[in-house]
């Protein structure tokens, strides 16, 4: 393991622990340094990851602080109705938060080669893409997008901008697309890119939950691609009740 992989496994340890508690600064880097009998170099390598993960962060007068930790809210992947999630909202209040999904812009413009694959179109096909975000309180953790092949959804609801009368499923089922089955789920971690990491507020390179969801109809067309990026420290994907 590297050295730096070490120094920062520690002072993890020490903050989880409360050797080192929230509000506190950590000691000075050449303290440090004097400690592990390391470089200046590699400590400052060593809180980079930490401050990633959020559990400290730097202010100009008094250095690293150790954060408290913040809380996480559930998103159960499987919600009542059974197509997607359960509305963000409620899994706020079953956290004992408060937050909200603010809809964003909806453009329309042709298919990337990784979603024509994802929804079974041929590359450059148009699809309507939703953007939303998540929020708890009034600090965004996770980006939404919900992604849909325009043949099918030209001149409904869901190719306009604002709120979806009746919700998504009721407007894919009047459009004779009724949701059937979650043909395809993939959760997996990356690093954000630069424009996540500045949306989610975390440092540029911290790694991020991602979630894909592929959802077909009855004749197995599939009409629709969910794609989340959360920021792990303030949402965990969660299954729960599912029949087995």
């Amino acid at each position: 393991m590297a050295r730096h992989h070490e120094v920062a496994d520690e002072i993890r340890a020490r903050i989880l622990d409360g050797r080192y508690r929230p509000g506190q600064p950590l000691p000075h880097s050449e303290l440090l340094a004097i400690e592990f009998d390391v470089s200046t170099g590699t400590i400052n390598t060593a809180t980079q990851a930490l401050k990633a993960e959020q559990l400290i962060r730097r202010t100009v007068r008094e250095g690293m602080i150790v954060q408290p930790p913040a809380a996480a809210v559930d998103l159960i992947l499987h919600g009542p109705h059974g197509h997607g999630p359960l509305p963000w909202a409620a899994c706020c209040e079953r956290s004992g938060a408060e937050g909200k999904m603010i809809t964003g812009k909806v453009s329309t413009g042709p298919a990337t080669s990784d979603v024509a694959e994802l929804l079974g179109l041929d590359d450059g096909d148009e699809v309507v893409t939703r953007a939303r975000h998540a929020t708890i309180g009034d600090e965004t953790v996770r980006l939404d997008e919900a992604i849909y092949p325009l043949a099918y959804v030209r001149g409904t609801s869901l190719a306009k901008r604002g709120q979806v009368p009746g919700g998504v499923y009721q407007a894919l089922t009047d459009a004779g697309l009724e949701p059937r089955t979650i043909v395809r789920r993939v959760i997996a971690n990356r690093h954000a890119t630069d424009e996540e990491a500045k949306a989610l507020h975390i440092v540029k390179r911290s790694l991020v939950l991602t979630y894909d969801q592929v959802i077909a109809d009855r004749e197995g067309t599939r009409i629709e691609l969910l794609r989340f990026v959360a920021n792990p420290a303030r949402v965990r994907f969660v299954d729960e009740q599912v029949p087995l």
